[in-house]
């Protein structure tokens, strides 16, 4: 059979019960960048990709600090007595009456009074306040888990002895009396490094670290309470254990000191990053880059967007988004969220790595292309780092503005309106059509940021790309304009579907800010507009929503009240 006849006979007249035909059209070739034949640097060296990075300065130094004085710690005995004598002149010097002086009776209880909460608490509450939220899990995760040792070890319950004789054999536990240097050498380490950057004001700030601890080192063994050697190795352990923390789990040049509420998404593009995707840039499609810096960071939350000025064009910038291990866990997070929140509102899996994150958008560009939706030309992927950078370039199209910033004439609101046809032809969703991701170029209208793009979506979901750029449309062209445009591309009973699946829960968050400054109800205009349909209900139950949700309360409460038993026990709160 030919070619020809098979499409013919493929549409031929409808039999009785079964769909009406469909016209076919020849499929086009795909169209691929044409790559040099001959350019070696496209395959890889063969080296081991090496995906660690090496720690943050003094990372060692405060790893051995911390083995070092838990040794010293542990073992007592032998080196304590060799000690003695030291131990004993410190004692004299600061009790030469054999009793504790007057002033280290009045320092300890104004200490009693005051407590830790008069440092670790202000500065919890100045973290919310600029949503340095991983700073604030380390912090709070690094006090309670050192409040947590040092109770342990230092408490008067046998579980320590026993354990100790039974794995080791020995009747000898980790002498630990100055457990509340070690929780406030933490606290106050911590503090320095969640309250100040690196550079200056954090050397001097070590000063005020050092009084802190060494005062209450020397209050103590004023009280008779430590020797010497135990409140010196006290400290170092703490102030050891917290500057780890925050080395390996909040490196600042990933999570930076500042004081402005910034999007985390916005990864910074300082002298090193910036000569690794040059690099990689050049090396994996054989472009020069002249110039990167970011690019209209206010309509992105889920990358870093950037623009790539060519070193030869034309053209002279490309279009990049990068994508680290931050959106990574911002996916997930957000997902998970949406979950619990609104059950499952369609394709919700979390990625499993960053290179599928950028894989997806960069598939979802070359499919709505090739089904005719205008997006932008997808260049390729670039490996920044192995497993955990990447970046996306394509097109950056010349000339555009955001689609109501383009005056919004009827070939705009006409072009627009027929991109979502086209998503629908070709079987897949935006999800996310907001004025940001909606731009203008004279009268074409593209469709950015198909990151969270779905093949083969449901009906539902396709309505509710439809009613969003409606809305988004209506801002500036008004209700009646857009509906009367719109009823050339979609039936009066599509475009009532789309609006009764309309909600707080569909809108993007951008496009409502703008819907809540607008005057009027653009929504009830609409529908207005339209045939009554009944309201298409969002909420999902499911049991995984079910169990998720009591997993998550029940994990919170019980994280909650470990966390003030354990702070309230080692005098934190």
């Amino acid at each position: 059979m030919t070619g020809d006849a098979a499409v013919g006979a493929q549409a031929g007249p409808a039999t009785e019960g079964t769909l009406p035909p469909r016209a076919l059209v020849p499929a086009t070739p795909a169209r691929r960048p044409a790559w040099p034949e001959e350019d070696r640097h496209r395959r890889p060296s063969g080296k081991d990709r090496i995906r660690s990075h090496r720690p943050p300065p003094g990372t060692w130094a405060w790893t051995a600090a911390l083995v070092v004085a838990v040794v010293l710690l542990a073992l007592g005995g032998g080196w304590a007595r060799a000690l003695a004598g030291l131990d004993q002149a410190v004692r004299d010097f600061l009790a030469p009456l054999g009793r504790p002086p007057e002033w280290a009776t009045d320092l300890g209880r104004i200490g009693a009074v005051l407590g830790y909460r008069v440092l670790w608490i202000p500065t919890v509450l100045v973290l919310v306040w600029t949503a340095r939220w991983r700073h604030v899990l380390v912090y709070v995760g690094s006090i309670w888990l050192m409040a947590a040792i040092a109770q342990v070890v230092a408490g008067d319950a046998a579980l320590v002895p026993d354990a100790w004789e039974g794995v080791i054999g020995s009747e000898v536990s980790i002498s630990l009396p100055a457990w509340p240097v070690i929780v406030l050498a933490t606290v106050a380490t911590g503090s320095l490094f969640v309250l100040t950057p690196s550079g200056r004001v954090r050397r001097w700030g070590w000063l005020v670290v050092v009084g802190l601890a060494g005062g209450l080192a020397t209050v103590r063994v004023a009280l008779l309470l430590d020797t010497a050697a135990d409140a010196v190795l006290s400290a170092v352990v703490g102030c050891a254990a917290s500057a780890l923390a925050f080395r390996v789990l909040a490196p600042e040049h990933a999570f930076p000191v500042t004081y402005r509420r910034q999007v985390k998404a916005h990864l910074r593009f300082h002298p090193a990053r910036v000569e690794r995707i040059r690099a990689a840039v050049r090396d994996q499609l054989g472009i020069e880059l002249d110039e990167i810096r970011p690019y209209h960071l206010g309509g992105s939350a889920g990358s870093t967007p950037c623009r790539l000025r060519l070193a030869h064009g034309p053209p002279e910038d490309l279009f990049g988004k990068l994508y680290a291990t931050t959106h990574l866990r911002s996916d997930r997070w957000y997902k998970w969220a949406r979950v619990l929140r609104y059950g499952r509102l369609e394709d919700e899996a979390p990625f499993s790595s960053v290179r599928r994150l950028v894989e997806h958008e960069d598939y979802m560009l070359r499919l709505l292309r090739d089904g005719g939706v205008r997006v932008p030309e997808p260049v390729g992927v670039v490996e920044v780092v192995p497993g955990r950078e990447y970046l996306l370039v394509t097109e950056l199209v010349p000339d555009a503005v955001e689609v109501l910033d383009s005056g919004m004439d009827d070939a705009v609101v006409d072009d627009a309106l027929r991109q979502v046809r086209r998503l629908w032809a070709t079987g897949a969703a935006h999800r996310d059509v907001k004025p940001s991701n909606v731009l203008a170029r004279g009268d074409r209208v593209y469709l950015v940021d198909v990151s969270f793009g779905e093949l083969r979506p449901s009906r539902w979901r396709q309505a509710v790309d439809l009613a969003n750029m409606v809305l988004t449309l209506a801002l500036a062209a008004g209700p009646r304009r857009v509906v009367e445009r719109a009823q050339a591309f979609f039936t009066p009973e599509e475009l009532a579907e789309a609006l009764a699946a309309t909600s707080s829960l569909t809108i993007p968050r951008q496009l409502g800010r703008r819907l809540a400054d607008a005057d009027g109800d653009l929504v009830e205009d609409l529908r207005a507009l339209l045939p009554p349909h009944p309201p298409i209900r969002v909420q999902r139950w499911s049991m995984r929503r079910v169990l998720l949700a009591a997993a998550t309360l029940g994990g919170t409460v019980l994280a909650m009240l470990l966390l003030a038993l354990n702070l309230r026990a080692g005098g934190l709160l």
